[in-house]
């Protein structure tokens, strides 16, 4: 009998220690470190990504920082060389897209007086600016190259495929399994926030909104990537040379004292990862 209870009392404790070790996981950070290495003879450029929840914190080696608070519905903007920043709300971006389709009102009503083939031109160029913000996330599809595992900067071993879309390769991405990692869909989510944020800005998300409906589909998480391109386009490489979670502190997704603010575009630049 009290060998029973000591089991018991120690399978409670094993249960226990479990459960906080999987709650301290879920509500840890989560650091990646890219380096894009761009075409052939250019520098690499270091990228450092910080994710908690639905907050993103992105870093270029420029000084350039982008923190975005999806629960706040805030997105700023900060040039740290500079000490200047700019600061997108949730009120912002529906001001934004207000302005957005004024502006492409105005240039409908424009159309009028061009000639015929500017006239073509121009309605071909705000038909697709319309598809490009209604396309639904595409479809891809993952074939295994051979070769075998490669062990990646990262410390993890990853599976390459080639990635085909629409009948094409467009890429091919050395994947770390799911399981292998240790991290899940919902690890990520700060980027589907972001995206749903840009979306209501109206700015075009066809390529960075896309990171989120990729991984759903992915066998894994990207840590390294060959861009195929088009024929004679320079190709471009993007290596993970860090994962790993991490206790961010929350002043990381807070915008820094000192820096002086600077008005906003109505009209967002793109927001490619290209």
């Amino acid at each position: 009998m009290e060998g029973d209870k000591i089991l018991r009392r120690t399978l409670l404790s094993v249960l226990f220690l479990t459960i906080l070790l999987q709650a301290t996981a879920a509500f840890a950070g989560l650091l990646l470190q890219f380096e894009d290495k761009g075409p052939e003879g250019n520098k690499a450029q270091k990228m450092t990504f910080q994710l908690q929840g639905k907050k993103l914190r992105v870093e270029n080696p420029n000084g350039g920082v982008m923190i975005f608070d999806g629960d706040q519905q805030k997105l700023w903007s900060i040039d740290t060389r500079q000490k200047v920043y700019s600061e997108i709300t949730e009120a912002d971006a529906a001001r934004i897209k207000e302005t957005r389709e004024k502006m492409e009102k105005q240039m409908r009503e424009q159309m009028g007086k061009m000639p015929p083939e500017q006239r073509e031109q121009m309605e071909q160029m705000l038909e697709k600016m319309k598809q490009d913000n209604r396309d639904a996330p595409r479809k891809l599809t993952f074939e295994p190259i051979g070769g075998g595992n490669k062990k990646m900067a990262s410390g993890f071993s990853c599976n390459p495929h080639r990635v085909i879309e629409e009948g094409k390769a467009i890429e091919e991405i050395c994947f770390i399994p799911w399981k292998e990692s240790g991290l899940s869909l919902q690890d990520f989510q700060a980027f589907d926030a972001f995206d749903q944020f840009m979306k209501k800005i109206g700015a075009d998300t066809k390529s960075q909104g896309r990171i989120f409906q990729d991984l759903k589909q992915s066998p894994g998480i990207p840590a390294h990537v060959l861009m195929l391109g088009q024929e004679k386009a320079p190709r471009r490489e993007q290596e993970m040379t860090a994962l790993k979670r991490e206790e961010i502190p929350a002043g990381r997704f807070t915008l820094p004292e000192g820096l002086q603010k600077k008005a906003i575009s109505p009209a967002p630049g793109d927001t490619s990862r290209n």
